[in-house]
């Protein structure tokens, strides 16, 4: 190397050098400002919330117009968690909806597992905090490192001693470092989340509940005991559905040996569609999928035969942080079985980062391999809140543009047969080139190769949701080129037994029974071809009874391309 090289590498370490002292001096006031600035801008039912950390003993959550609610509760270093209401409820808007009985029950039912709501806002918090103080620790080492470097190498210009300049380094460091210290501790002590909480009034039968205001406190005291029964009527309920649930889908399958197994060449895709959040959903399916496995070991079959999972959109209810348990519980109902989803409209970015970080995989416009099938997916531009109160879609991109993109996608690969998941139908249509209706009208013919009028698609499956009832399938033959194929086209219903169209009246939880009929299908492809074979739906009532159905045939026997006529 150079001389100059190796001196220009000399000055860069000492340089760095000095800037790894400057991340350590800054550290203290790096902590604190990450604490402070750490935020959560989420959704509890309808209401929503911003999430802040505080160092005062409680938990607080402030709703603005009735006042602070204070609980005794703090977690690691005695912090705890500042809820701020950033706006009326989603669906509602005026003061009488904040006291209203049916409100409180919506808010509530979904609050029914606060520690664990708690554990996953302290993991988010934790996160940031990390992330965030280590940018500026860095920044900090950036700017003071350069300082110290400076006054260093001025030192060593005017040829002091190498003992003067350390004593001059080092007190200059400790003196920095005290800085940094003395500034963390005078800002943390001035937070707004270090003050001690104002007066404050205790819920006799909850003291370490306690309130700003009498009047609110009234409030809570007036509410509690319906919340109380209801909530006890409501896991009554649940015990009573998952039980009849769990011993009737065994009854049944066991009952359908013969059509459940599949036939030579062929393996299974357990298709769904908007769990929505429901927990009792995804705890019934659970047990149904273990059933299934047990249920094609009695046939003869092999359990491994499921190879795939695919969910059609709609996997939280909110697409919040909140919902970051349910995500990964749902992903994992099905246990090693790989699970692909489409990001629906009450989705968000955050439950895409979700379900990728439980092990699902999202597709997001492109054509992936899973289980050695082809899947093309696009993720829903929407959001749309909890009650329909909000429609968001700031993409500049519809969902028939989005289905249109990803019909590019699979036209350019041509590699044969794909499945295709999507949650709306508007996205499906765009994908069909507008050939949606037509399709469903022209594809009654299950099984019998037939010119109905629809321009050849990709061969395969398309699956889709949103609508909360099970339709179809259609089967669109494509009969133009050298050979016959077919795509069948499935709308499906609701995995979570989620009602679509919620009002105050009558609206689905994560934590309540299903409003309507929980429902999956199971679909047997061909292995060689990938084309689809039969399918069999399973349903449970909104009592849990459970049905399957016989196994119905569609495309061509043995579920390979025939010739063309």
């Amino acid at each position: 190397m150079p001389i100059r090289a190796r001196r220009v590498a000399r000055i860069g370490l000492r340089w760095l050098a000095w800037v790894l002292v400057g991340v350590v001096v800054s550290l203290p006031l790096a902590a604190e400002r990450a604490v402070e600035h750490a935020r959560i801008d989420d959704r509890l039912g309808t209401l929503p919330v911003q999430v802040r950390l505080a160092h005062n003993g409680y938990t607080t959550l402030d709703t603005g117009i009735l006042g602070k609610l204070y609980w005794q509760r703090t977690g690691a270093l005695g912090f705890g968690a500042s809820l701020r209401s950033t706006g009326p409820p989603i669906a509602g808007g005026t003061l009488a909806s904040y006291v209203s009985p049916k409100f409180v029950s919506a808010n509530a039912r979904f609050l029914e597992s606060p520690d664990r709501l708690a554990a996953t806002y302290g993991a988010e918090m934790r996160r940031q905090v990390v992330v965030t103080g280590v940018w500026y620790a860095v920044i900090g080492g950036l700017l003071v490192g350069t300082v110290l470097f400076a006054g260093a190498s001025a030192g060593a210009a005017r040829r002091r001693s190498r003992r003067v300049r350390w004593i001059a380094g080092t007190a200059v460091v400790v003196i920095a470092a005290g800085c940094s210290t003395t500034a963390a501790v005078i800002e943390f002590r001035h937070w707004d989340g270090s003050q001690v909480a104002e007066r404050s009034y205790p819920m006799p039968t909850r003291p370490e509940l306690s309130f700003s205001s009498p009047q609110t406190r009234e409030i809570a005291e007036q509410v509690r005991p319906f919340i109380e029964k209801n909530t006890t009527r409501i896991r009554e309920r649940n015990s009573r559905y998952e039980e009849t649930s769990a011993t009737s889908v065994r009854e049944q399958l066991a009952d359908h040996l013969s059509s459940l197994a599949p036939r030579e060449g062929e393996e299974i895709v357990i298709a769904e569609a908007d769990p929505q959040g429901s927990e009792v959903g995804t705890d019934v399916r659970r047990d149904l999928y273990a059933a299934l496995a047990d249920a094609l070991d009695a046939a003869g079959a092999d359990p491994d035969s499921v190879v795939l999972r695919t969910i059609a959109g709609d996997i939280s209810s909110n697409g919040t942080v909140a919902e970051k348990d349910f995500v990964h519980d749902e992903v994992a109902a099905s246990s090693d079985i790989p699970v692909v989803a489409a990001k629906g409209d009450h989705d968000t970015d955050v439950t895409v980062d979700q379900l990728l970080d439980a092990g699902a995989t999202v597709p997001d416009t492109e054509v992936v391999d899973a289980a050695g099938l082809r899947i093309a997916s696009a993720r829903d531009p929407a959001f749309k809140a909890l009650f329909g109160g909000l429609v968001v879609n700031d993409s500049g991109t519809t969902e028939e543009e989005t289905g249109a993109a990803l019909r590019e996608v699979v036209d350019d690969e041509d590699a044969g047969s794909v499945v295709v998941v999507l949650h709306q139908p508007r996205a499906v249509d765009g994908y069909l080139e507008g050939e949606l209706e037509a399709a469903k009208l022209a594809g009654d013919s299950l099984t019998t190769p037939v010119d109905d009028g629809v321009p050849d698609l990709p061969p395969g499956i398309i699956t889709y949701g949103h609508l909360h009832d099970p339709a179809g399938p259609w089967v669109i033959w494509n009969t133009d080129g050298d050979e016959v194929t077919w795509t069948v086209v499935t709308q499906l219903g609701t995995a979570g037994g989620v009602e679509e169209n919620p009002t105050f009246n009558r609206f689905s939880t994560p934590f309540s029974t299903p409003l309507k009929a929980l429902s999956v299908q199971l679909q047997y492809v061909n292995v060689e071809s990938g084309l689809q074979t039969g399918y069999l739906p399973i349903s449970f009532a909104t009592d849990g009874t459970a049905t399957v159905g016989p196994r119905t045939e569609v495309g061509l026997p043995g579920g390979m391309p025939g010739p063309a006529r």
